[in-house]
Protein backbone atom coordinates (compact mmCIF):
# COMPACT_ATOMS: atom_id res chain seq x y z
CA UNK A 1 0.00 0.00 0.00
CA UNK A 2 1.70 3.03 -1.02
CA UNK A 3 1.70 6.03 1.32
CA UNK A 4 0.76 8.97 0.97
CA UNK A 5 1.89 12.65 2.38
CA UNK A 6 0.58 15.96 1.96
CA UNK A 7 4.28 17.45 1.10
CA UNK A 8 6.84 15.74 -0.41
CA UNK A 9 10.74 17.43 0.32
CA UNK A 10 13.24 15.87 -2.72
CA UNK A 11 16.33 16.91 -1.03
CA UNK A 12 17.81 16.49 2.36
CA UNK A 13 19.53 20.55 2.46
CA UNK A 14 18.98 23.21 3.55
CA UNK A 15 16.43 24.40 1.01
CA UNK A 16 14.51 21.18 1.31
CA UNK A 17 14.78 20.80 5.06
CA UNK A 18 13.66 24.53 5.60
CA UNK A 19 10.45 24.14 3.21
CA UNK A 20 10.17 20.06 5.43
CA UNK A 21 10.40 22.28 8.52
CA UNK A 22 7.41 24.84 7.16
CA UNK A 23 5.19 22.11 6.24
CA UNK A 24 5.64 20.30 9.34
CA UNK A 25 4.88 23.22 11.31
CA UNK A 26 1.87 23.76 9.80
CA UNK A 27 0.38 20.72 10.56
CA UNK A 28 1.16 18.94 7.21
CA UNK A 29 1.92 15.24 6.79
CA UNK A 30 5.90 15.66 5.03
CA UNK A 31 8.51 13.37 3.95
CA UNK A 32 11.70 14.20 3.11
CA UNK A 33 13.94 11.91 0.80
CA UNK A 34 17.40 12.57 1.11
CA UNK A 35 21.10 10.89 0.53
CA UNK A 36 22.52 11.44 3.95
CA UNK A 37 26.09 13.32 3.88
CA UNK A 38 25.82 14.49 0.38
CA UNK A 39 25.60 17.44 -0.97
CA UNK A 40 28.13 20.72 -0.61
CA UNK A 41 26.58 22.01 3.10
CA UNK A 42 27.07 18.37 4.22
CA UNK A 43 30.91 18.26 2.95
CA UNK A 44 31.55 22.42 4.41
CA UNK A 45 34.50 21.87 6.92
CA UNK A 46 33.49 24.94 8.64
CA UNK A 47 30.56 27.69 8.24
CA UNK A 48 31.04 31.57 9.08
CA UNK A 49 28.47 33.19 7.33
CA UNK A 50 25.63 31.65 8.66
CA UNK A 51 23.20 33.53 10.75
CA UNK A 52 22.76 32.70 14.53
CA UNK A 53 26.26 31.11 14.59
CA UNK A 54 28.95 33.19 15.89
CA UNK A 55 31.56 30.44 16.58
CA UNK A 56 31.79 28.59 13.64
CA UNK A 57 30.09 25.49 12.99
CA UNK A 58 30.44 22.74 10.88
CA UNK A 59 28.06 21.95 7.75
CA UNK A 60 27.39 18.51 8.98
CA UNK A 61 26.28 19.39 12.74
CA UNK A 62 24.20 22.42 10.90
CA UNK A 63 22.17 20.00 9.07
CA UNK A 64 21.71 18.08 11.59
CA UNK A 65 20.46 20.50 13.68
CA UNK A 66 18.05 21.51 10.56
CA UNK A 67 16.67 17.45 10.75
CA UNK A 68 16.47 17.60 14.32
CA UNK A 69 13.97 20.42 13.70
CA UNK A 70 12.04 18.88 11.48
CA UNK A 71 11.73 15.73 13.55
CA UNK A 72 10.19 18.25 16.18
CA UNK A 73 7.47 18.76 13.54
CA UNK A 74 6.64 15.18 12.98
CA UNK A 75 8.92 15.16 9.56
CA UNK A 76 9.55 11.93 8.44
CA UNK A 77 12.71 11.21 5.85
CA UNK A 78 13.51 8.31 3.62
CA UNK A 79 17.00 7.61 2.36
CA UNK A 80 16.77 6.67 -0.91
CA UNK A 81 17.46 8.21 -4.24
CA UNK A 82 14.99 9.95 -6.73
CA UNK A 83 13.65 8.46 -9.94
CA UNK A 84 11.14 11.32 -10.55
CA UNK A 85 7.60 12.36 -10.55
CA UNK A 86 4.49 10.78 -12.23
CA UNK A 87 2.28 14.29 -12.87
CA UNK A 88 -0.35 13.04 -13.75
CA UNK A 89 -1.56 10.70 -11.19
CA UNK A 90 -3.73 11.97 -8.23
CA UNK A 91 -2.03 12.01 -6.03
CA UNK A 92 1.58 13.35 -7.78
CA UNK A 93 3.59 9.83 -7.38
CA UNK A 94 7.24 10.56 -6.55
CA UNK A 95 9.38 7.34 -7.75
CA UNK A 96 12.65 6.29 -5.59
CA UNK A 97 14.91 3.57 -5.52
CA UNK A 98 13.56 2.33 -2.09
CA UNK A 99 9.58 2.91 -2.63
CA UNK A 100 6.96 5.16 -4.33
CA UNK A 101 5.08 7.32 -2.74
CA UNK A 102 2.00 9.67 -3.17
CA UNK A 103 2.23 13.27 -2.62
CA UNK A 104 -0.37 16.41 -3.05
CA UNK A 105 2.74 18.78 -3.44
CA UNK A 106 6.32 18.15 -4.28
CA UNK A 107 9.42 20.60 -3.34
CA UNK A 108 12.10 19.29 -5.25
CA UNK A 109 15.58 21.12 -3.78
CA UNK A 110 18.34 18.68 -5.46
CA UNK A 111 21.32 21.23 -5.10
CA UNK A 112 23.70 22.21 -8.36
CA UNK A 113 25.37 19.00 -8.37
CA UNK A 114 22.67 16.63 -10.29
CA UNK A 115 23.42 19.02 -13.11
CA UNK A 116 26.41 16.57 -14.28
CA UNK A 117 24.30 13.60 -14.25
CA UNK A 118 27.31 11.29 -14.02
CA UNK A 119 26.44 8.27 -16.76
CA UNK A 120 27.56 4.57 -17.47
CA UNK A 121 29.88 4.25 -19.64
CA UNK A 122 27.69 3.71 -22.65
CA UNK A 123 24.54 5.29 -21.35
CA UNK A 124 24.44 8.38 -22.89
CA UNK A 125 25.43 6.92 -26.95
CA UNK A 126 22.49 4.72 -26.20
CA UNK A 127 20.06 7.17 -24.96
CA UNK A 128 16.97 6.27 -27.16
CA UNK A 129 18.49 3.34 -28.82
CA UNK A 130 18.22 0.82 -26.33
CA UNK A 131 18.81 2.78 -23.20
CA UNK A 132 15.55 4.18 -21.57
CA UNK A 133 14.69 4.65 -18.00
CA UNK A 134 11.25 4.03 -17.97
CA UNK A 135 9.87 0.54 -18.81
CA UNK A 136 5.95 1.63 -18.63
CA UNK A 137 7.08 4.37 -21.58
CA UNK A 138 9.10 2.13 -23.95
CA UNK A 139 8.00 -1.25 -22.92
CA UNK A 140 5.65 -1.49 -26.36
CA UNK A 141 8.90 -1.50 -28.28
CA UNK A 142 10.50 -4.21 -26.64
CA UNK A 143 8.19 -6.99 -28.39
CA UNK A 144 9.88 -10.50 -28.57
CA UNK A 145 13.37 -8.58 -27.14
CA UNK A 146 15.74 -9.74 -24.51
CA UNK A 147 15.12 -6.58 -22.01
CA UNK A 148 17.74 -5.63 -18.55
CA UNK A 149 16.70 -3.64 -15.55
CA UNK A 150 19.21 -2.20 -13.33
CA UNK A 151 17.87 -0.44 -9.72
CA UNK A 152 16.60 -1.75 -6.67
CA UNK A 153 13.37 -1.74 -4.75
CA UNK A 154 9.57 -1.37 -5.69
CA UNK A 155 10.09 0.58 -8.74
CA UNK A 156 11.75 -1.52 -10.67
CA UNK A 157 10.36 -4.73 -9.07
CA UNK A 158 6.85 -2.65 -10.88
CA UNK A 159 8.61 -1.92 -14.04
CA UNK A 160 9.75 -5.39 -15.01
CA UNK A 161 6.33 -6.74 -13.81
CA UNK A 162 5.18 -4.31 -16.76
CA UNK A 163 7.49 -5.71 -19.33
CA UNK A 164 6.22 -9.54 -18.99
CA UNK A 165 3.62 -8.18 -21.13
CA UNK A 166 6.12 -7.89 -23.78
CA UNK A 167 9.60 -9.05 -23.85
CA UNK A 168 10.41 -12.38 -24.55
CA UNK A 169 13.52 -12.21 -21.38
CA UNK A 170 13.44 -9.93 -18.52
CA UNK A 171 17.14 -9.50 -16.62
CA UNK A 172 16.51 -7.86 -13.58
CA UNK A 173 20.13 -6.92 -11.89
CA UNK A 174 19.15 -5.55 -8.41
CA UNK A 175 22.46 -3.72 -6.81
CA UNK A 176 21.21 -4.46 -3.36
CA UNK A 177 21.32 -8.22 -1.29
CA UNK A 178 17.43 -8.60 -2.12
CA UNK A 179 14.83 -7.21 -3.95
CA UNK A 180 12.81 -5.41 -1.95
CA UNK A 181 9.44 -5.42 -2.74
CA UNK A 182 5.79 -6.82 -1.68
CA UNK A 183 6.05 -10.56 -1.23
CA UNK A 184 2.80 -10.88 -4.11
CA UNK A 185 5.09 -9.25 -6.58
CA UNK A 186 8.36 -11.01 -5.48
CA UNK A 187 6.35 -14.57 -6.05
CA UNK A 188 4.74 -13.16 -9.41
CA UNK A 189 8.64 -11.98 -10.56
CA UNK A 190 10.40 -15.06 -9.22
CA UNK A 191 7.50 -17.23 -10.62
CA UNK A 192 7.59 -15.88 -14.39
CA UNK A 193 9.48 -18.16 -16.81
CA UNK A 194 10.46 -14.87 -18.48
CA UNK A 195 12.54 -13.81 -15.78
CA UNK A 196 15.45 -13.83 -14.01
CA UNK A 197 16.62 -11.88 -11.30
CA UNK A 198 20.48 -11.29 -10.09
CA UNK A 199 21.22 -9.85 -6.78
CA UNK A 200 24.76 -7.47 -6.15
CA UNK A 201 24.84 -6.65 -9.36
CA UNK A 202 26.61 -3.42 -10.54
CA UNK A 203 26.71 -2.23 -14.20
CA UNK A 204 29.92 -1.23 -15.41
CA UNK A 205 29.23 -0.90 -19.26
CA UNK A 206 26.52 -1.16 -22.07
CA UNK A 207 27.93 -1.72 -25.72
CA UNK A 208 26.69 -2.25 -29.18
CA UNK A 209 26.80 -0.64 -32.72
CA UNK A 210 23.79 1.02 -33.94
CA UNK A 211 21.78 -0.13 -31.15
CA UNK A 212 22.35 -1.37 -28.07
CA UNK A 213 23.33 -5.23 -28.05
CA UNK A 214 25.31 -6.03 -24.81
CA UNK A 215 25.46 -5.16 -20.90
CA UNK A 216 29.06 -5.72 -19.16
CA UNK A 217 27.30 -6.33 -15.41
CA UNK A 218 29.64 -7.47 -12.28
CA UNK A 219 26.89 -10.26 -10.28
CA UNK A 220 28.58 -10.90 -6.77
CA UNK A 221 32.01 -9.35 -7.96
CA UNK A 222 32.75 -11.09 -11.17
CA UNK A 223 32.03 -9.68 -14.21
CA UNK A 224 30.13 -10.86 -17.32
CA UNK A 225 28.85 -9.37 -20.52
CA UNK A 226 24.65 -9.91 -21.31
CA UNK A 227 23.36 -9.77 -24.47
CA UNK A 228 20.56 -7.10 -24.40
CA UNK A 229 18.53 -5.05 -26.56
CA UNK A 230 17.27 -2.55 -23.99
CA UNK A 231 18.09 -1.73 -20.88
CA UNK A 232 16.31 0.54 -18.27
CA UNK A 233 17.94 2.19 -15.71
CA UNK A 234 16.84 3.38 -12.12
CA UNK A 235 20.13 4.16 -10.82
CA UNK A 236 19.82 8.00 -10.17
CA UNK A 237 21.88 9.08 -13.61
CA UNK A 238 19.56 11.36 -14.81
CA UNK A 239 20.57 14.99 -14.86
CA UNK A 240 18.03 17.88 -14.18
CA UNK A 241 17.00 18.19 -17.43
CA UNK A 242 15.75 14.14 -17.89
CA UNK A 243 14.32 14.38 -14.32
CA UNK A 244 12.40 18.02 -14.53
CA UNK A 245 12.23 19.02 -18.18
CA UNK A 246 8.75 17.42 -18.19
CA UNK A 247 7.65 20.08 -15.66
CA UNK A 248 10.33 22.35 -15.69
CA UNK A 249 11.64 25.07 -18.10
CA UNK A 250 15.87 24.56 -17.41
CA UNK A 251 18.48 27.24 -18.44
CA UNK A 252 20.90 26.18 -21.47
CA UNK A 253 23.51 25.39 -18.19
CA UNK A 254 20.23 23.65 -16.88
CA UNK A 255 19.12 25.28 -13.59
CA UNK A 256 15.37 25.60 -13.20
CA UNK A 257 14.14 29.07 -14.55
CA UNK A 258 10.97 30.43 -11.71
CA UNK A 259 9.61 33.06 -10.71
CA UNK A 260 9.66 34.56 -6.82
CA UNK A 261 7.20 31.69 -5.58
CA UNK A 262 9.37 28.98 -7.18
CA UNK A 263 6.81 27.01 -8.62
CA UNK A 264 7.07 24.69 -11.61
CA UNK A 265 4.84 24.33 -14.78
CA UNK A 266 2.74 22.09 -12.88
CA UNK A 267 0.70 23.03 -10.06
CA UNK A 268 1.80 22.01 -6.53
CA UNK A 269 5.27 21.25 -7.53
CA UNK A 270 7.92 23.98 -6.44
CA UNK A 271 11.35 23.92 -6.63
CA UNK A 272 14.24 25.57 -4.48
CA UNK A 273 18.23 25.68 -3.56
CA UNK A 274 20.59 25.52 -5.45
CA UNK A 275 19.35 23.89 -8.41
CA UNK A 276 17.35 27.27 -8.84
CA UNK A 277 18.66 29.70 -11.85
CA UNK A 278 20.15 32.66 -10.08
CA UNK A 279 23.35 34.80 -9.47
CA UNK A 280 24.16 33.86 -5.56
CA UNK A 281 24.14 30.17 -4.35
CA UNK A 282 24.82 30.46 -0.67
CA UNK A 283 23.12 28.67 2.65
CA UNK A 284 21.32 31.53 3.30
CA UNK A 285 19.94 31.84 -0.29
CA UNK A 286 19.07 28.40 -0.13
CA UNK A 287 16.87 28.67 3.35
CA UNK A 288 15.23 31.68 1.47
CA UNK A 289 14.10 29.37 -1.20
CA UNK A 290 12.82 26.81 1.02
CA UNK A 291 10.89 29.20 2.97
CA UNK A 292 8.96 30.60 -0.39
CA UNK A 293 8.49 27.23 -1.58
CA UNK A 294 7.32 25.38 1.43
CA UNK A 295 4.94 28.24 2.06
CA UNK A 296 3.68 28.52 -0.86
CA UNK A 297 3.05 24.56 -0.90
CA UNK A 298 1.25 25.19 2.17
CA UNK A 299 -1.03 27.86 0.42
CA UNK A 300 -1.59 25.16 -2.58
CA UNK A 301 -2.83 22.35 0.25
CA UNK A 302 -4.99 24.58 1.89
CA UNK A 303 -6.65 26.19 -0.77
CA UNK A 304 -7.17 22.88 -2.77
CA UNK A 305 -8.95 21.19 0.61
Amino acid sequence: MMKNYDLVVVGGGPAGLTAAIYGGRSNLSVLVIEKRDVGSLAMAHSIENYPGFPQEITGKALLENMREQAKRFNVEFLEGTFLGIDIYSTPKIVKTDVENVGAKTVVVALGAGKNSGKKIPGEKEFLGAGVSYCATCDGAFTRNMTVSLFGKGEEIAEEAMFLTRFSKEINIFVTDSELKCSEEQLKLLQENEKVKIYLNAQLKELSGNEYLEKALVSVDGEEKEFETQYAFLYLGTKNMTELLGEFATLDKVGFVVTDETMKTNVEGIYVAGDMVAKKVRQVTTAVNDGTIAGMEAIKYILKNK
